[in-house]
């Protein structure tokens, strides 16, 4: 039965879970990284989809998780250069034959002695420098896919085109207890959820990697994802090279195109956060951090490819690269716990929101962007004080209307809520003041 009646409270705070600090001994949290990326997808197409990605999401619940991570900018190729650099430098466009002279991460890392390598799946061998491969059709292997072949310090330095190798050699590095301190490591076209033109699939012998029209799905391709991330991850940690002080990063560079001319340039999403330029991100993309220590931490903060980068660099204090240096962009420290050891819940921004009602039960709270009353569409459980007529509810994430999961809550942004209990004969209470909902806006860190 639904009774209305006047709440003798309603209050709304800004809130932040408070970190637990940790204390670590002099030296990095990890020897070594290992850097996964694959291709152009939405996040929604991969993550709560356990048909076709099963292994994925045995990750993103098992490790830590960013739910609230973004490519850069689109198309592809200037999120990979901005993964090694901080900045895409105005490029917007997938350009093999462009060349950058700007410092970048192999720089940082030989400056500090530590070794680096990418493995790229397809290369025709070490060193290489072709643009794709086959050469006809789109490429199973592509140029645009390998960033370090795109600065001139690297190509024109025979002891570095050393470290540009075919995938194969992973297996070989992590064995040899060899494996370099920093590996990229990216599969190609057809296992890294890009795909290839339909016609350059079957002349391939892969005619399900065809890549089908915007927003259609292609399962095959998500599946070859997934099971080429299984293969990754597990050759990885059951090598001599995965030590308690090993973490693998697994993430896409950017989110589909939609093939639209408006809006968003032409993308299904440009939004992004740290230091993209409003609208001209590249799309809400997963990452997960798998570490030897399985424990399950979300992190509900934005972050992007470069706060990846800064999470590198401060983890061996190589210092900043261009946007990197910025304050918005932070290293994902709430995601890395000490080595072997157990992680907290991470960080995030949300409201905390305290009423009480007649009766006892459990108090929840509908939610939404607003204005006013309307739309309010959340429905968040999270209830401190239940089975009391004091209650302190959570918000933490919005499934609002064009979003997906907790996603977290802007700062400054304000929003609308309307709070209910759930009394104990399974009727409900809805304690909103004769109707009226409440404002509350999420404070800025």
């Amino acid at each position: 039965m639904l009774r209305r009646v006047l709440a003798a409270l309603a209050l709304a705070l800004a809130f932040t879970v408070p970190q637990v600090v940790h204390v670590h001994a002099a030296g990095p949290a990890f020897s070594h990284i290992y850097e996964i990326m694959m291709e152009n997808t939405n996040y929604d197409d991969v993550i709560g989809n356990t048909a076709d990605a099963p292994y994925i999401n045995s990750l993103a619940q098992t490790y830590s998780f960013a739910a609230n991570y973004y490519g850069v900018t689109h198309p592809s190729e200037p999120n990979y250069v901005a993964s090694i650099a901080g900045d895409f430098f105005g490029l917007h466009a997938d350009d093999p034959t462009k060349v950058f002279s700007q410092q970048n991460l192999v720089d940082q890392f030989e400056s500090k002695g530590l070794t680096w390598a990418t493995y790229q799946q397809g290369l025709p061998s070490v060193g290489s420098t072709v643009s794709q491969n086959p050469a006809t059709g789109s490429g199973l292997y592509a140029k645009k896919h390998n960033p370090f072949l795109l600065f001139s310090d690297v190509t024109s330095s025979s002891t570095r085109l050393q470290n540009i190798k075919p995938i194969e050699s992973l297996a070989t590095d992590l064995a040899s207890g060899n494996a370099p301190n920093y590996a990229f490591i990216v599969p190609d076209q057809c296992h890294d959820m890009h795909g290839v033109s339909p016609p350059s699939s079957v002349s391939y012998g892969m005619p399900w990697c065809g890549y089908p029209p915007n927003f259609t799905l292609n399962h095959a391709l998500i599946q070859a994802g997934d099971s080429a991330v299984k293969g990754l991850v597990t050759e990885i940690m059951s090598s001599k090279a995965w030590t308690a002080d090993s973490v693998i990063f697994l993430t896409w560079d950017e989110n589909e195109s939609s093939g639209q001319s408006a809006p968003n340039r032409g993308y299904a999403s440009s939004t992004g956060c740290c230091g993209s330029p409003v609208g001209d991100g590249g799309g809400r993309v997963p990452a997960i951090f798998i570490t030897n220590t399985p424990a399950h931490t979300v992190s509900l903060r934005p972050y992007n490819h470069y706060s990846l980068l800064r999470t590198i660099e401060d983890n061996w204090g190589l210092g900043c690269l261009a946007n990197t240096c910025l304050p918005s962009v932070q290293a994902m420290t709430d995601l890395i716990p000490p080595a072997g050891k157990p992680v907290p819940l991470a960080n995030t921004l949300g409201i905390a929101i305290t009423f009480y009602s007649n009766n006892p039960g459990q108090g929840y709270v509908l939610f939404g962007s607003g204005p006013g009353c309307t739309g309010l569409v959340e429905t968040s459980l999270n209830d401190l004080g239940i089975g009391t007529t004091t209650h302190t509810v959570l918000v933490t994430g919005n499934d609002l209307p064009g979003t997906v999961g907790n996603i977290g809550l802007t700062p400054g942004t304000t929003y609308w809520y309307e709070v209910v209990t759930l009394d104990r004969g399974g009727g409900y209470e809805i304690d909103n003041n004769g109707g009226q909902c409440y404002a509350a806006t999420v404070s800025k860190q």
